[in-house]
């Protein structure tokens, strides 16, 4: 059997500490702008996180401190300097648009805790991106926006995302004038959980968190996170049925069972124990976090 490892990544630094890994967007030069070749690539990574539980906590931020700028807009000008028909034209558009809706579909379907650390930049896809994390830590001074409409172009993936997040009301403002904010509002509107001072206190948040979260086990945070996706489509006895079956399957599996047998001895379930931490720090691009 073929052991599986995480992809080789080009646009995308990828830093594994024991059970933790760290997603750097790499494009600095252009405040991590959202590149064709990044969003394949971040769709590579996440699929294939789904498939790796050993890793249990994985957080996406930026490198050069911006988190995301949104879409190259070098990618347009490419398209409108095509010599294709009208037609080519428009389908390699949805062709391109689709892709990035894949990209989107992958990181929603992670079912590890899912943390993004946001300084610098959060705007149009990259903030589309952070909507669909588990938590997400801001600075103050970061700056948001759903830009899209301003360049002649609807947020067409991010759309659901965004309404998703903080509601139909202020989705609507916000995706229809392009209007900008900062950290502390982003944590008003729903954006962002946990706002912070600078780059040392997100380094530090973000540690604290995951610290704590240890205590949840990577089995039933991974169920939970289906019954929080499958609520946004059944209803009724549909959701009941099916988080009743979930319940059983963690109840009746090797986490329930040590979670009831660690609670009657009064000491800590073996998934809250931190990892041993010699020897297992690694950069899958063999680059530093810095």
């Amino acid at each position: 059997m073929n052991k599986i490892t995480l992809p080789n990544t080009k646009h995308l630094v990828l830093d594994r500490e024991n059970d933790l890994l760290t997603v750097w967007f790499n494009r600095p030069e252009v405040k991590n702008a959202l590149s064709n070749d990044m969003a394949e690539e971040l769709a590579s990574v996440f699929e294939t996180l789904a498939k790796l539980p050993e890793i249990r906590f994985v957080v996406l931020r930026g490198k050069g401190g911006a988190f995301c700028s949104g879409g190259d807009l070098k990618l347009f000008k490419t398209v409108f300097q095509s010599t294709e028909s009208t037609s080519d034209m428009r389908q390699q558009v949805v062709e391109f648009n689709a892709s990035f809706g894949r990209t989107l579909r992958a990181v929603e379907g992670l079912p590890q805790l899912f943390i993004v650390l946001i300084e610098g930049v959060a705007m149009a896809g990259g903030l589309g991106i952070s909507c669909i994390a588990d938590v997400v830590i801001t600075t103050a001074n970061a700056k948001f926006a759903l830009t899209e409409v301003s360049l002649g172009i609807p947020p067409a993936q991010i759309t659901p995302l965004v309404i998703n997040r903080i509601g139909v009301s202020q989705a609507r403002r916000l995706l229809l004038t392009a209007q900008r904010f900062d950290g502390n509002e982003a944590a008003r509107l729903g954006f962002a959980h946990f706002v912070v001072k600078n780059t040392e206190a997100l380094n530090l948040q973000a540690k604290e968190l995951i610290d704590h979260c240890r205590t949840a086990a990577p089995g039933a945070v991974s169920l939970t996170k289906e019954i929080i996706k499958a609520s946004a489509r059944m209803n009724g006895e549909a959701i009941v049925q099916f988080a009743a079956e979930r319940f059983a399957d963690a109840m009746l599996g090797p986490e329930g069972r040590e979670g009831m047998l660690a609670f009657t001895e009064k000491r800590r379930p073996n998934w809250a124990e931190s990892p041993d931490q010699v020897g297992n720090t690694t950069s899958e691009n063999q680059e530093s976090p810095s």
